[in-house]
Order: structure tokens, then C-alpha cells, then sequence
């Protein structure tokens, strides 16, 4: 990357998994990559346009543009696949070009596996990784997460019956855990129970579906973010 560098962390990873946040940022600064934050950062608008208010998502889409025009940025890392899919795709529709060029953590973590997997330490564990929707059917970003779980050695990735594209929803997406919140953790139940047999962690790469999975759970299972999991391997708790 070559021009100014922001970690837009998204509302979920700022307000409610703030542990998300804490740990990419924690991963940024091991790997050398100058990055800048928002103390003010806003909301995208992913919500409102999954839930129909498109002139709202409209008005915020500006806004939050304007914001990141102003800073200088021309480069925009998050860890929501919301995010991620709004700002780099339908801002495009709903504003046309914008200056900056937008990717999901996993993407820019995927650049510096090279880097990465001279710090990872061996972890025997047998693991699965949930397919986010916003980064897998809607992005395509499906294999840059597997390749940066497979860096830490010991590690057995296993995949659920249903995976990448034909992936299951966590069951918080498009607004359903703020409307209908116990279909939401019934979804996320479900998903859990598809777990295919001796998996102790299940790896995401969204806070949305590590909010939900965390609420949900039964089962002797842990759920972990991406980053978190790289930061373990690293020797960092």
C-alpha cells in the first residue's frame, strides 16, 4: 500500500466486539503497517440499505465519504464484511467513483502472509471456519481466510457441510438480530450444530457472526476472529 492507510473498524467491532478491533490493530502494529484510526468514525450504512432505508443509507454514505475524503485516505481496511461490501461496492452505485479503495482485513493480512508465518508458532488444534455472507457469496472472498488459517502449522481445517458459497447465515445479517433476535440465535444454534465432529474453534471473520455465535452457543466451542487466532499463533493471549 502505498498512499494513507485507515482502520475503519465498523460499529459492531467499535462498540460491541471491541476485542476484534483491539486484536487487528494489535496485528497491524506487529506487522509494521502504518495505519491511521477515527475518533469520530460513523456508521456506512449497511444496515439501512439491508432494511430498505435507502435515502437515509444515502444521506450516511455521503457523510462517512466526505469523512474519509477529507482525511486523506486512500486506502480503507476493515474488519466488516458489511462494511466492507457497502463502501467498496454500493457506494459506487449510490455515489459513483470514490478516492479510495476499500478491502476487508483478511485481504490485506493475505499480503503479508509471508511476513505472518515467520511469527506463527505451532498450535495443535482442529478448527472451522463460517463463511461470512457480506465477504463470501456477496464479495467472493472465500479462500485469502483459509490460507491464513493453514499458515499456522498444526493446525487441521475442517469445513462445514455447507460452506462457501452455499454457506449458512450466522443469522444476524440484514437487520434480523435487531427486529427478530430469537430467530437470530435459533439460526446461529443451528449453525453451530452443523459443526462437523471434534472442532474445538470456530474461526470468523465477522463481528456480526462472533457476536451472535458467542450469544448462541451450547456447546463446548470457542469462538474466535480471524485476527485473535493470528495473534494466539503469534504467542500473544
Amino acid at each position: 500500500m502505498s498512499g494513507k492507510v485507515l482502520y475503519w473498524k465498523g460499529c459492531m467491532a467499535r462498540l460491541r466486539t471491541k476485542h476484534i478491533s483491539d486484536a487487528t490493530e494489535e496485528l497491524l502494529h506487529r506487522l509494521g503497517i502504518d495505519y491511521e484510526t477515527l475518533d469520530d468514525e460513523r456508521c456506512c450504512g449497511s444496515v439501512l440499505l439491508r432494511t430498505g432505508q435507502v435515502d437515509d443509507a444515502l444521506t450516511v454514505a455521503r457523510m462517512t465519504a466526505d469523512q474519509i475524503r477529507s482525511g486523506g485516505f486512500t486506502d480503507v481496511v476493515t474488519s466488516c464484511p458489511g462494511c466492507f461490501r457497502t463502501m467498496s461496492s454500493e457506494y459506487h452505485e449510490l455515489l459513483g467513483e470514490v478516492p479510495f479503495k476499500v478491502r476487508h482485513i483478511s485481504q490485506l493480512l493475505f499480503d503479508y502472509s509471508k511476513e505472518l508465518k515467520r511469527h506463527l508458532k505451532p498450535m495443535k488444534v482442529k478448527v472451522v471456519y463460517h463463511d461470512p455472507c457480506h465477504l463470501g457469496r456477496h464479495m467472493g472472498v472465500y479462500e485469502e481466510p483459509r490460507q491464513l488459517i493453514k499458515l499456522v502449522p498444526g493446525v487441521e481445517l475442517v469445513e462445514f457441510k455447507y460452506n462457501r458459497r452455499k454457506a449458512l447465515c450466522c443469522g444476524a445479517g440484514g437487520g434480523v438480530r435487531s427486529v427478530f433476535p430469537e430467530v437470530a440465535l435459533e439460526v446461529a444454534r443451528t449453525v453451530l450444530n452443523e459443526r462437523p465432529a471434534g472442532v474445538k474453534i470456530l474461526i470468523t471473520s465477522c463481528p456480526f457472526c462472533n457476536y451472535n455465535f458467542k450469544e448462541a452457543k451450547r456447546a463446548n466451542i470457542e469462538v474466535i476472529d480471524l485476527p485473535e487466532f493470528l495473534l494466539r499463533a503469534w504467542g500473544v493471549s
